[in-house]
């Protein structure tokens, strides 16, 4: 189905799936209750399928350089593109072990049997069904003063097994609400995705292409050579409105070709 087509199905069942089952007579209470039950599992299932449908349109933008975050502010504002933290995937994870298994402790290799655990979790509720398991290296035996420290741990480790494009997919998931809740159904669903980090830039400009071909990267402002020496890299001095607007009308005259 298009994205349209399951939009309108959610608009028709999602009225349902969020009734008040206590405000009627009480001889069709049960009725009631029966359709919500079931229009809230076919909620979900509209759900996924729209989510399988923005991957499917998803237009990739890497925010990079000093003005990442004005770039981010002024596309979405001004010209209604979606945005998404691409470190939610990696922190998210990293809430889900406890600190006292890892802060302080000599080597994390024992803690990767845990993080394991949580990884599977965390793939399943992303509908990833298939996914390289994380091995334990050398080079990650380090002692761990805080979260922080752990999370850049996973990421490191994620996008070298598993791959950067993990933080496309945890975007898109995190988008569909919003996007159901904007009657969004266009034929493209551009997506900024901002970081100050240069490696992780590269990786996702690199793995990305895995889920979509579609891929840019922006650097606004300060930046270092290599971000702009990038192959088609979109460089902008700063964030204005015409700027941003500039760029973003190369971006769809090059998804034209």
């Amino acid at each position: 189905m298009s994205l349209q087509t399951v939009l309108a199905e959610i608009q028709k069942v999602k009225p349902f799936a969020e009734e008040d089952t206590n405000s009627g007579p009480m001889e069709t209470l049960n009725a009631r209750r029966g359709r919500k039950t079931q229009s809230i599992e076919r909620l979900k299932q509209l759900k996924r399928e729209y989510k399988q449908e923005l991957m499917q349109n998803t237009v990739f933008i890497i925010a990079t350089g000093s003005g990442r975050d004005d770039f981010a502010k002024t596309a979405t504002e001004d010209f209604g593109l979606f945005s998404a933290d691409p470190e939610t995937f990696y922190r998210d994870l990293a809430t889900r072990v406890p600190e006292v298994l890892y802060v302080g402790k000599e080597g994390v290799s024992n803690i990767f049997d845990v993080l394991g655990r949580h990884l599977e979790d965390k793939m399943m509720e992303l509908d990833v069904n298939a996914y390289n398991q994380l091995l334990f290296k050398a080079g990650y035996a380090k002692t761990l003063k805080d979260v922080s420290e752990f999370t850049q741990l996973i990421k490191t480790a994620v996008n070298s097994q598993i791959g950067a494009e993990i933080a496309g997919i945890q975007a898109i998931d995190s988008l569909v609400d919003q996007a159901i809740e904007k009657n969004h159904a266009d034929k493209i669903t551009p997506v900024v995705l901002s970081t100050g980090d240069e490696e992780f830039a590269l990786a996702m400009l690199n793995d990305l292409n895995r889920l979509t071909t579609r891929v840019f990267l922006s650097v606004t402002g300060k930046s270092s050579k290599t971000l702009k020496g990038v192959d088609g890299a979109l460089l902008l001095k700063d964030a204005t409105k015409e700027s941003v607007e500039s760029a973003l009308k190369l971006m769809k005259q090059s998804l034209k070709k």
